[in-house]
């Protein structure tokens, strides 16, 4: 699977994606989720609290429980939505987060070639984005910053979900292996989705 090809997957799940949910999708993509465990015991009164209250939240028809971040298939979103009702998930995700926190350090080179595929995707797919994405592109001077997601995607989606390592939280949770047998790539989304 290509960055194009994970960035087709999101824009046709997610239509309302703009510059900042593409950075951001690249960003965790190559870092993993390391800004979000800082605090391992905020991390923890964080997940809890989010998963109390994600029953019915996400705005998209079908919640997948994993979404593609790298062109590797190291790196997943897992949608807490799908989690809700599993009694230990907390322990299972925050395992797995800590985990996968610890073994990614990311690479700035990596992320500056991929924004740039990204941006090359973007004036393709998106191009009212990509003036905006081209500004990203360049590394600040503490490299490049987490950024949240923007206004329009948190509104339309309400995201809820945790960076994990695909191979550990496989092994935690190997009722998602039908997307293991599929490769390191996530299957499309059923057709008819329109996010």
């Amino acid at each position: 699977m290509t960055l194009s090809d994970i960035l087709d997957w999101h824009f046709r799940r997610y239509p309302l994606l703009q510059a900042r949910d593409i950075y951001k999708l690249v960003h965790q993509g190559v870092f993993g989720p390391g800004h979000l465990v800082d605090d391992e015991q905020r991390a923890r009164q964080a997940l809890v609290a989010e998963l109390a209250e994600v029953g019915g939240r996400c705005c998209v028809q079908t919640v997948e429980r994993l979404e593609p971040l790298d062109p590797e298939g190291r790196l997943v979103r897992v949608n807490l939505e799908t989690l809700r009702r599993v009694p230990d998930a907390a322990d299972r995700v925050l395992g797995v987060l800590f985990a996968t926190a610890r073994s990614f350090a990311g690479d700035a080179s990596i992320m500056a070639r991929r924004l740039d595929e990204a941006l090359e995707w973007c004036v393709r797919e998106i191009p009212e984005q990509s003036g905006i994405l081209a500004q990203m592109d360049e590394p600040q001077p503490d490299g490049f910053p987490a950024l949240h997601h923007s206004l329009v995607y948190r509104t339309a989606y309400r995201p809820s979900y945790r960076v994990l390592d695909r191979g550990l939280w496989l092994r935690v949770d190997p009722g998602d292996d039908a997307d293991a047998a599929v490769g390191p790539g996530i299957p499309p989304p059923p057709s008819g989705t329109t996010g």
